[in-house]
């Protein structure tokens, strides 16, 4: 069985010696610390819950809205409006409208001849204690939350622009594996590597072990030693192997991890990703950079990344720009490319 806090421990202690490319961004410096306290004081079973996950890898819907907040508000609509729904009121505070809207552009955009996709019957595992469980469909159980609809625009939008399933995803900042769940649920076969820094290294390999057991390679024993890593079928990595990770993949998707990143450091990943093998790329990151550190320490980026920069790099790696979504696809600072092998 694998030791959680040795892993991140050993992980961490690597992290600190590596070149200053793999260590956290200046935007990414807080969510570190906050994300470890967590994780000692709460535990790897409680992580969708986290006080810091909504703000560093899991996405809410709606506004903050709880259980106490909405039973204290539903007398006092009540007495502007007497017939004040309670179940409308939920729906509408706790972002239910928003999580339906991205879930039925993703499934009305697929494009099923290219790539044929279970949209209804495939849905976010509880494991992690999510704070948000929205349904998928009436007539099933399956649910989901805000960043397994964030994959399901990217993949959707990917599906306009591939001749084929693609059956071999690479990650770079993926939270806690979701894309992986997304992809392997549905394909026995399907190979997915998530390179992360630590704690969420750790955080996605537990989730991805406790959903697909043996199917994820993780980053301990003959995988940690120095030198070449292969990858067999799915797995979770550091960052900062990139380089030694000589597996070749189809797709690259990052998903809001670019945008916390400087210009060089993202073209540096980009680098590696392109001489994976990559046949196509999905970035969905904000469109004019997050915004701009006053000085090192504080909150942002020091030099934001726009999506006009990453389309440029990776343009110089070969791959053309074949699709841009904006609304109704991504209704947020985020815009969603994807890239094709020319």
């Amino acid at each position: 069985m694998t030791d959680w806090a040795q892993l991140t421990t050993r992980s961490l202690d690597e992290l600190r010696g590596v070149d200053e490319t793999y260590r956290p961004t200046n935007f990414w410096g807080p969510g570190v610390d906050k994300l470890l306290d967590d994780m000692r004081t709460l535990g790897l079973d409680r992580f969708k819950s986290w006080p810091a996950a909504s703000i560093w890898f899991y996405p809410l819907y709606g506004n903050g809205w709880t259980n106490a907040t909405l039973g204290a508000l539903l007398p006092k609509a009540r007495e502007v409006k007497g017939t004040a729904d309670e179940s409308f009121l939920r729906s509408a505070l706790t972002g239910w409208h928003e999580a339906r809207r991205d879930y039925d552009v993703a499934a009305v955009g697929w494009d099923q001849e290219r790539w044929p996709f279970d949209l209804r019957t495939h849905g976010e595992s509880r494991v992690g204690t999510p704070w948000q469980a929205f349904g998928l469909d009436v007539g099933t159980h399956a649910t989901f939350g805000r960043a397994y609809a964030n994959y399901l625009l990217c993949l959707s939008a990917l599906s306009h622009h591939v001749a084929g399933p693609p059956r071999s995803f690479l990650e770079i900042g993926g939270g806690f594996g979701v894309l992986g769940e997304i992809v392997m649920q549905r394909d026995p076969n399907a190979r997915y590597v998530d390179l992360d820094i630590p704690p969420l290294l750790t955080v996605a390999s537990y989730y991805l072990t406790e959903l697909f057991g043996s199917r994820v390679t993780l980053y301990e024993g003959e995988t940690a030693a120095p030198g070449p890593i292969t990858v067999p079928g799915s797995g979770v990595l550091p960052n900062y192997r990139i380089q030694d990770l000589d597996s070749e993949f189809e797709v690259f998707v990052n998903s809001f991890s670019f945008q916390e990143m400087e210009p060089p450091v993202v073209d540096h990943y980009i680098d590696q990703v392109c001489s994976k093998g990559i046949r196509y790329a999905v970035s969905l990151n904000s469109r004019n950079g997050k915004p701009k550190a006053q000085k090192a320490g504080d909150w942002g980026a020091l030099d934001p990344v726009t999506s006009a920069q990453i389309i440029e790099m990776f343009d110089r790696r070969g791959l053309e720009l074949v699709g841009q979504y904006d609304a109704p696809y991504v209704r947020s600072a985020g815009q969603l490319n994807v890239f094709r092998r020319r």
